[in-house]
């Protein structure tokens, strides 16, 4: 079997209003490791929030001098050329960020995928939580630097690896591929019920996210809500 695990860093949650900062990714055929790609990439923002340079360690300094998105989408595509399926731990989120990346430069983006985190759900429910730094934690997996893109690719890709060893032999479905897809939806204002749904996460988790509620859609609260609980948990 033949895959490419993929994993990207970014400066929010938002595939249209956010932009990448980092993309890494590594092919597996037949469960050997053959190629890497990694890459910073610069956001052409006037500013990346401080969280996310508190959660990844990436700096303004270090993007300073890197590829802009263009760029770094068409190595990327040189990269994947050839390749079918991709891997990742949430892997629509990453999907919808380089669907509408490649959108931009008028370039299909489509794959088959593979969701550790859907994995996880299916084959560990008694774990509270199932994030990739708790996932690899509960199967010895060692990360030299997390929320880094290759590193979290590879560690997906090592997950994957574990979970299908343990599980696939009777349950084979789990570890089907999926049609990729991400269509920008309809532009809603955030809900009464979303914002105070996100305010209680952030509360509870003591997190410094700060929703901007005034511009926030409805599709975006949606997508954070679901990346929160997948990192942290229910509350």
């Amino acid at each position: 079997m033949r895959f490419t695990a993929i994993d990207i860093e970014t400066t929010g949650l938002s595939p249209e209003r956010d932009r990448i900062i980092e993309i890494g990714a590594v092919r597996f055929v037949d469960g050997v490791k053959t190629e890497v790609f990694s890459t910073l990439v610069h956001p052409q923002l006037p500013a990346i929030p401080e969280r996310i340079t508190a959660l990844t360690g990436i700096t303004e300094e270090m993007l300073a001098g890197a590829p802009e998105e263009a760029e770094a989408m068409q190595r990327l595509f040189s990269f994947l050329e050839g390749e079918e399926v991709l891997l990742g731990h949430n892997i629509l989120f990453d999907y919808s960020f380089l669907s509408v990346a490649a959108g931009r430069m008028g370039c299909p983006f489509e794959f088959r995928g593979l969701d550790t985190l859907l994995m996880a759900r299916l084959s560990r429910p008694e774990l509270p939580r199932k994030n990739l730094s708790v996932m690899c934690e509960e199967y010895g997996i060692q990360t030299e630097c997390a929320h880094r893109a290759y590193e979290d690719a590879l560690a997906a890709a090592r997950l994957y690896f574990c979970l299908s060893e343990q599980f696939s032999e009777g349950h084979p479905e789990w570890f089907a591929t999926q049609p990729l897809s991400y269509v920008k939806k309809k532009t809603e204002p955030v809900t009464a019920k979303q914002v105070r749904y996100l305010k209680a996460i952030i509360d509870t988790y003591h997190l410094s996210l700060a929703p901007d509620f005034a511009t926030l859609t409805k599709s975006e609260a949606s997508r954070m809500i679901d990346t929160l609980l997948a990192t942290y948990g229910r509350i």
